[in-house]
């Protein structure tokens, strides 16, 4: 299986995760017995899953390499991402912040944050974008906060984020339901209502972005043009999250 895909995982009345081609035909799935709440294509054809303490390692044919379940029960991963050779997940929970892990899922260092994150981008300049209520987040790795991008309106929730280029892309739901396209700095270049809640955003390799919402997986160009639905004939499935990976991982 090649190094383009389209990954999303599932919950409901089954829970997995898929992996499909940038059209989102099936190409295989992975059944499993966990509630994912995020999914990051990795760079050798693997896949991170966060999953309550846990931060899942699998492989694309479904073998787990690793189950890092953290001591403290209290804590819940809500998202992930991969870039380069380090993994990064906001959790909530006992503890609110961003663990910095190695491909072995081997804690390189944390830093707390005192929010409750929905979704974690990696930025290109050692940096990391957190979402969180009617807030967009951008911290340096070593936890320094950069900006606190506040939306003027509180009924606005943040749901993910996803960074490619000099992009930033977040989904929201709450008061309108949509996704924002944002530079680095987190000023707002556009943004489009969709008028569905999204869970899941990931950027694509053709001016595109995939969004996940309940048993739907849609693929929008960034200009806001829908290019495809794709609805799982199975109403009682709801994609958690997606991650895309060409020649880089969102």
């Amino acid at each position: 299986m090649n190094n383009n895909n389209v990954y999303a995982s599932y919950n409901g009345s089954q829970r997995g995760f898929t992996i499909r081609d940038f059209q989102l035909n099936q190409l295989s799935f992975v059944g499993t017995d966990f509630n994912f709440s995020g999914i990051a294509a990795g760079p050798n054809n693997d896949v991170y899953l966060t999953s309550n303490n846990h931060i899942f390692h699998y492989d694309n044919s479904g073998k787990l390499i690793k189950d890092m379940t953290f001591p403290d029960g209290g804590i819940n991963y809500t998202s992930v991402i991969v870039k380069g050779d380090r993994v990064y997940a906001a959790y909530e929970g006992s503890q609110l912040g961003v663990t910095v892990r190695d491909l072995n899922l081997n804690q390189l260092s944390y830093f707390n944050t005192g929010i409750k994150a929905n979704g974690i981008a990696a930025g290109p300049n050692d940096d990391v974008y957190v979402a969180a209520g009617n807030h967009i987040y951008h911290y340096k790795t070593d936890g320094t906060l950069i900006k606190d991008m506040e939306f003027p309106i509180s009924s606005i929730n943040y749901t993910d984020v996803t960074v490619i280029g000099d992009r930033v892309y977040a989904s929201y739901n709450g008061s309108q339901e949509g996704f924002t396209i944002r530079d680095l700095a987190l000023n707002q270049l556009s943004y489009k209502n969709t008028g569905f809640n999204i869970s899941g955003i990931a950027a694509g390799p053709n001016n595109d972005l995939y969004l996940s919402s309940a048993n739907h997986i849609y693929n929008y160009n960034t200009n806001g043009t829908l290019i495809k639905d794709m609805t799982f004939p199975d109403s009682r499935i709801n994609y958690t999250s997606v991650s895309v990976i060409f020649t880089t991982l969102t």
